[in-house]
């Protein structure tokens, strides 16, 4: 990986599913996918919103690569290579989570249809595709190349990978809370 940051924010994504995914391998399928209350997701769809989020940045990495020529010009300007956390302040200014679009939300279909296994499967499937996406991308290139989330403060590409693991991570602390209730 070219852009050390983006190294080290992948490496925190693997990292937190090390501590976090053998959780979700000891549920039985009932569990995986039990919605404990009304209106709001089972274990196995926020892993599978998880998915779809990583979906979505690789998607939109793939089209803000035609902004490479203008980020090259941008090179010697500074960029930030960290971001705070977008979801805990939002919700602290307005006292509740933030609601996902309505692209990132399970769909109902694959309820009880994926095992833990198969979804840690396509988060590393989609996380490898985006790695392998970046890879050659220099820092000084990947802060420049901005993708237009005005919740997110406008994330360069960098910042982008780091909210992949603040948003991970804030789902699993959810689905902890799931698990011992």
């Amino acid at each position: 990986m070219k852009s050390t940051s983006m190294g080290n924010h992948f490496l925190k994504l693997q990292e937190q599913r090390a501590q976090y995914l053998p959780a979700i391998h000891s549920l039985s399928q009932e569990e995986l996918w039990r919605v404990t209350r009304e209106g709001k997701w089972s274990i196995g769809e926020h892993f599978y919103h998880l998915y779809l989020i990583l979906k979505m940045l690789h998607t939109a990495t793939k089209y803000s690569l035609f902004l490479t020529p203008f980020a090259k010009m941008r090179r010697n300007k500074p960029f930030a290579t960290e971001i705070h956390d977008v979801y805990e302040e939002y919700q602290s200014k307005k006292g509740q989570g933030m609601r996902a679009p309505d692209i990132l939300v399970p769909p109902k279909k694959i309820r009880l249809t994926l095992n833990s296994y198969d979804i840690e499967h396509l988060l590393i499937n989609e996380t490898l595709a985006l790695q392998e996406l970046v890879k050659d991308i220099e820092e000084d290139v990947a802060g420049h190349i901005i993708f237009p989330d005005p919740i997110a403060h406008y994330p360069n590409l960098i910042q982008a990978i780091q909210l992949l693991a603040i948003h991970e991570r804030h789902h699993y602390e959810i689905t902890f809370k799931i698990r011992v209730t």
